[in-house]
């Protein structure tokens, strides 16, 4: 009987703390912070927003750019690299392929994790041109009931 309790319980976990659906709340605003970052940071460079949706001490790692510690270094490097390019470039979240995790402490959501794959285009006479692809995994915590973008890894681009 006590191992069917084990088992229950490990179920029921799994259904209370695993993704969420693209459904649910919590993964919607997720949606929304990823184009607030891509779509209109990266993708349009308008970083006006950035200021209060990236941490101060934002780490953020790239396995071929290397590490990007601060939202002050964070901001000047998507403005010098991405937005700077006389190559203009794009992001596309690859369809499907975005996570959401909440994160809890004494049943208070405290953050969560996105992860996903991407796509980077550039133009070229014209058309758009895929570069690659890469995955991405960044930890939102909540300040003072604000998302903050807190931690990137962004890997395995090919």
């Amino acid at each position: 009987m006590r191992k069917i309790h084990i088992l229950l319980l490990l179920v029921f976990s799994q259904f209370t703390y695993s993704q969420v659906q693209e459904t649910d709340e919590l993964y919607k605003t997720a949606k929304k912070l990823d184009s607030l970052i891509f779509d209109v940071g990266f993708n349009k460079c308008d970083h006006s927003h950035y200021d209060s949706i990236i941490s101060n001490d934002l780490e953020f790692y790239h396995d071929i750019g290397g590490v990007t510690l601060g939202k002050k270094a964070f901001i000047t490097s998507a403005k010098n690299n991405i937005c700077a390019s006389k190559n203009k470039l794009k992001r596309e979240l690859v369809g499907n392929s975005m996570k959401v995790y909440p994160l809890h402490k004494d049943k208070t959501l405290y953050g969560l994790i996105q992860e996903g794959n991407h796509d980077f285009f550039f133009m070229e006479e014209g058309v758009w041109k895929k570069a690659g692809q890469a995955k991405f995994t960044h930890l939102w915590i909540l300040e003072n009931n604000q998302w903050k973008l807190k931690r990137v890894l962004s890997y395995n681009h090919h």
